[in-house]
């Protein structure tokens, strides 16, 4: 299966192709305030190094978050235009999920670990959720105060490690924290979501079966946006 996936719920967004589970061609970038330009050029320039045509692709991923509320809505928008465009399935991925399964598939964490993920959710907060080796939830998407963070991961998902097993913890925010030091670990594809990682993940879905039309693909905020709509009735 050829398959276009992209992440922008974060200031670095990127893209990727995969064609039967290999990774073909990718782009990155870094510009939180651009991904509604940026997200579309980084296609093309992972479809070109890829060497493959938009036509092609068969199926199409993108992170739904949580993170920068604008930008996963970007992203959302983005991947569902394409892929309704080209009539093909779109398979959403959780921002958190991506950089957990890069820690696994990488070998940076092992098959009994729990690795916790991490991202900024400004406001002196986290976006926090735990999973282990097979992508099961283990410690569901939440946002805490950055003050609670070590306490609540070590209290909480830590309860979860099997004999043998590793708490780990994944994110550039996390590094940060003195208190989670020891179970930090950083890489490109853990620091941030990235791509790859969710091309990688929604292949693994795509083949499992299920439900991947793209309207019923929605942003996982975790966090109500700031924004609220204007009630009915109001000024115009």
């Amino acid at each position: 299966m050829r398959l276009l996936a992209i992440s922008t719920s974060t200031p670095r967004g990127s893209a990727a192709v995969f064609d039967g589970g290999k990774l073909l061609g990718a782009s990155v970038y870094t510009d939180l305030a651009g991904h509604a330009e940026r997200v579309f050029l980084a296609a093309a320039e992972a479809l070109a190094a890829a060497g493959v045509s938009a036509a092609s692709i068969e199926a199409f991923a993108c992170d739904i978050g949580p993170g920068s509320f604008t930008g996963v809505r970007v992203g959302v928008a983005a991947a569902k235009g394409m892929a309704i465009g080209q009539g093909a399935p779109l398979a959403g991925v959780g921002s958190l999920e991506a950089m957990a399964a890069d820690a696994f598939a990488s070998g940076r964490a092992g098959p009994h670990d729990i690795v916790v993920a991490a991202l900024d959710a400004k406001k002196q907060e986290l976006f926090l959720a735990a999973f282990d080796a097979s992508g099961a939830v283990c410690w569901a998407p939440r946002h805490v105060p950055r003050a609670d963070v070590a306490a609540l991961v070590l209290a909480g998902p830590g309860s979860f490690l099997p004999p043998g097993g590793l708490l780990r913890v994944v994110g550039e925010v996390a590094a940060e924290d003195p208190a989670l030091e020891a179970f930090v670990l950083r890489s490109p594809g853990t620091d941030l979501p990235d791509a790859a990682a969710v091309g990688r993940v929604a292949l693994a879905r795509l083949g499992a079966g299920g439900d991947f039309d793209a309207e019923h693909v929605e942003p996982l905020y975790v966090r109500p946006p700031d924004a609220k709509p204007m009630a009915s009735g109001g000024p115009s």
